[in-house]
C-alpha cells in the first residue's frame, strides 16, 4: 500500500462496517500525548510526560546501579532491555548471595510502585483516555504497565490457565476489554522488562498461538481468550509504540501473524496500521535508522505505515481518521 493512501485507507476501514473490530495497540507515546493534552487543557505548566528512560533512571538511582545511570542516553532507540539487564547484572555481582532473579523481582516491584504512585499522569490523562475509549472499541491492547486506561479502578485478571495464562491478562472498562501484553503494575511479576522476561513471554505466546491455530476460524464478533488470538484475527492500529527491534514480543507476533494469515485470500486478511513519526533531518542518525528499519519491516510484513513529520499533525490526522472528538 502506498504511503499516500494509508491515511485514507485507515479512515475508510475504521469508519466502515468493520470499524468496531479494529484493536488499537498502544504504547507510552499514547499516554505522553494524553498528558500533554491534559496539561494544555488544564493550564498545567511543564507537564511530565511518561518517559521510560526517566523511570528506569529513577529506579537505577534508587538501587545505586552506576552502569545504567551512566549510560542512559535519551532518544537512542532500543536501549531499555540492555539497561534493565545491566541493572540486574550489577546487583547480582554486588550481592552474590542473592540471585539475579530475586533482584529482578525487586526491580519490578520498584517500577510498579512508581507507576502506582503516579497520580499526576493519571489525573492529566483521564479526559483524553475517556474520549478515546468512547469511540467504541471492543478491544484495546496496552503495552504500558500503568493505570491510565483503567481510571475507573478496574483490576486486570487472567482469562485462562496453563501455559498461555500470561497472555490473557485483561480488564473491562465499560464495553471495552483492555489487554496488557507486557503486564500491569497491579501484578509486578507480570511486567515484561529484560531479556529473560521477553523469552518467558514469547513461550506463553507460542502456547497461545498453537492453541488458537487448532480451533476453527472465529466469527468476526466472537470473543477471544488471549491477546495473541485477538491480534491474529483482528485489524490492528499501532499508536505510540517505537516498534524498535528489541520489542521481541511484538516482532514475534507480527511475523507469526503474517505466516498465519498467508493462506487466506488478501481480501480476508485483517489489515494493520502503524502510526509513526518520520525524524527530522537534524535528529540523531539512530533515529533515522530506526525509522527506515520500521518502514522496511512494514513493506515486508504488509503493514500500512501512517507516516507524519510533526506530532501535532499526526495526532490531528489520526483524530480525523477515527472520527475521534474530544
Amino acid at each position: 500500500m502506498k504511503r499516500t493512501s494509508t491515511w485514507k485507507a485507515l479512515e475508510r476501514f475504521v469508519q466502515g462496517p468493520q470499524g468496531a473490530s479494529v484493536i488499537p495497540v498502544l504504547g507510552s507515546g499514547f499516554v505522553t500525548q494524553a498528558v500533554m493534552e491534559g496539561a494544555s487543557e488544564s493550564g498545567t505548566k511543564s507537564p511530565r510526560p511518561v518517559d521510560w528512560y526517566s523511570l528506569l533512571e529513577g529506579v537505577a538511582r534508587e538501587f545505586r546501579c552506576s552502569a545504567a545511570t551512566t549510560h542512559i542516553v535519551r532518544d537512542v532507540p532500543g536501549q531499555t532491555t540492555l539497561l534493565w539487564d545491566a541493572m540486574v547484572a550489577e546487583l547480582a555481582q554486588r550481592s552474590p548471595h542473592a540471585s539475579a532473579h530475586a533482584w529482578e523481582a525487586k526491580l519490578r516491584r520498584a517500577v510498579a510502585k512508581r507507576l502506582r504512585e503516579d497520580e499526576h499522569t493519571l489525573h492529566l490523562s483521564r479526559g483524553f483516555v475517556q474520549s478515546f475509549l468512547e469511540i467504541g472499541w471492543h478491544d484495546v491492547m496496552s503495552f504500558n504497565f500503568d493505570r491510565a486506561l483503567l481510571a475507573g479502578g478496574a483490576r486486570p485478571s487472567y482469562a485462562t490457565t496453563g501455559r498461555s495464562r500470561r497472555v490473557s491478562l485483561s480488564a473491562r472498562v465499560g464495553g471495552t476489554r483492555v489487554w496488557f501484553p507486557h503486564g500491569h503494575q497491579s501484578d509486578p511479576s507480570s511486567i515484561v522488562l529484560g531479556a529473560h522476561a521477553y523469552g518467558v513471554r514469547i513461550a506463553a505466546m507460542q502456547a497461545a498461538f498453537e492453541a488458537h491455530a487448532r480451533k476453527p476460524a472465529p466469527r468476526p464478533t466472537e470473543a477471544l481468550d488471549t491477546w495473541v488470538a485477538a491480534a491474529l484475527e483482528r485489524p490492528l492500529l499501532f499508536v505510540g509504540l517505537s516498534l524498535t527491534r528489541e520489542e521481541w514480543t511484538l516482532w514475534w507476533l507480527l511475523t507469526q501473524r503474517a505466516r498465519y494469515l498467508a493462506r487466506r485470500p488478501a481480501a480476508r486478511r485483517p489489515p494493520a496500521f502503524v502510526f509513526a513519526r518520520r525524524p527530522s533531518p537534524h535528529e540523531r542518525l539512530e533515529m533515522h535508522a530506526a525509522y527506515q528499519s520500521l518502514a522496511r519491516a512494514c513493506e515486508l510484513l504488509d503493514l500500512s505505515l501512517l507516516g507524519f513529520t510533526e506530532y501535532a499533525t499526526g495526532w490531528r490526522r489520526l483524530r480525523g481518521a477515527l472520527a475521534w472528538h474530544a
